[in-house]
């Protein structure tokens, strides 16, 4: 057993698509003991399951393993991409839908930039207009369910690319394309720079959370965010000089919150408790107390659940 002493009384409580986007290494062999606790349309977006995933690749969700930032996931997506691409040369048909990959995904991949650079559209959605030979297609063509309603999204999606910490060379290539209030929340350390030299296109709001801007928060105090910058793991020495602006249920979130949350017990809000990875001790002092105040989905996709 790989759960924590305290969470196994509560075991029937977890939630099994939250579970499987826990980031613990020890989620698999959990679910490799309980293989019917395992939601593979979730499970394909955590990178610590690649290997589990590469050993059932055909239980993959194509469109959820674009999020999955694991090196071998994207070879995973090329690969099936590039099949896809022989397969249909002549672009008889669309692709199954549960064979898409998604370009939205693959925007905010922080492993998919250079896939991206090669293949900025997908080639692949697009369908030939009948009349057309069904035989010309290969034989496995057979029982596939075809959307022909259905749009998917089929290039990149530059406001989740504008967040993407690797993706500052792709977006300098395209200055245009930059989406100035997603890009606030970006934690490349030239992401900074360029927004230091574009003060007036700051959005505070999502700057507010972002761990890498500190030193332009601290000289803008007035233009700060104060329940964003809650959130903000690199902000607890200013969230401790000016406690009457705390926001204390994004606080009971902040991974390095601990030691002031241990301080003011009765502020913590429970259920953004949970989803806290280091808060594994104030919950299991308090679960009985505090029960009915948990919120399991968060809950079952920490890190903290596992010893």
């Amino acid at each position: 057993m790989t759960l924590a002493t305290w969470i196994q009384k509560c075991e029937d409580d977890l939630d099994i698509k939250w579970l499987a986007i826990n980031s613990s290494p020890k989620l698999i062999p959990y679910l490799e003991t309980n293989p019917d606790l395992i939601d593979w349309y979730m499970l394909s977006t955590n990178s610590v399951a690649i290997e589990l995933l590469k050993k059932n690749k055909n239980c993959i969700h194509w469109s959820n393993i674009c999020l999955n930032p694991h090196p071998d996931a994207i070879g995973l997506i090329r690969n099936h991409h590039e099949h896809y691409i022989d397969k249909w040369t002549n672009k008889h048909r669309r692709i199954p839908y549960d064979m898409m990959l998604s370009w939205e995904n693959l925007s905010q991949n922080p492993s998919a930039i250079e896939f991206l650079e090669e293949y900025p559209f997908n080639e692949l959605w697009s369908v030939q207009e009948p009349p057309y030979d069904p035989q010309q297609d290969d034989p496995d063509y057979a029982g596939n369910v075809y959307f022909e309603n259905v749009v998917p999204d089929y290039q990149i999606d530059w406001t989740l690319m504008s967040q993407n910490a690797n993706g500052l060379q792709l977006l300098q290539k395209n200055p245009k394309k930059i989406m100035w209030d997603s890009f606030s929340n970006n934690t490349d350390q030239h992401a900074i720079e360029v927004l230091r030299e574009n003060h007036d296109k700051i959005n505070w709001y999502w700057l507010s959370q972002n761990p890498e801007a500190m030193d332009v928060l601290e000289s803008n105090l007035e233009n700060i965010n104060w329940p964003q910058l809650s959130k903000n793991p690199n902000a607890i020495p200013l969230l401790e000089a000016n406690p009457e602006k705390i926001d204390w249920t994004y606080l009971s979130a902040n991974p390095n919150a601990i030691e002031l949350l241990e301080s003011n017990i009765d502020k913590i809000d429970w259920r953004w408790l949970c989803k806290n990875p280091n808060a594994s001790h104030l919950l299991e002092t308090h679960i009985e107390k505090v029960y009915d105040k948990l919120d399991w989905q968060w809950l079952s996709a920490n890190p903290c659940i596992f010893i």
